[in-house]
């Protein structure tokens, strides 16, 4: 019994870090479409994946989808850029510039 409560327990935080997960992916890939970073049908055929997690950011790559639909080498997803979400302020920040160094997203 002891041991299913312990189970039980250490599901908790990880059920908790799969809601945050999701949310933190819907929030990017609202702020794409918001600030057209990339068109519906790009956004269609993109992945995001969630990198880095401090307390206060959040890293998400955003990666070429390849399959059926979206054409292109299924084993390959070449990035499309990173985003920097701040997790205290809701700013974005991207690095889709000649310099790939982070800057804040266009509006």
């Amino acid at each position: 019994m002891t041991t299913f409560v312990s189970a039980l327990i250490c599901l908790i935080p990880l059920s908790a870090l799969a809601s945050d997960r999701d949310d933190i992916l819907r929030k990017a890939g609202r702020i794409i479409i918001q600030h057209h970073l990339l068109s519906r049908a790009e956004m269609a055929c993109s992945t995001l994946e969630l990198d880095e997690v401090t307390k206060t950011v959040v890293a998400v790559t955003v990666r070429e989808k390849h399959d059926r639909k979206c054409g292109g080498v299924p084993e390959m997803a070449p990035r499309r850029f990173t985003m920097e979400l701040d997790l205290k302020t809701g700013a974005a920040q991207w690095d889709n510039n000649d310099e790939m160094a982070m800057k804040p997203i266009p509006r």
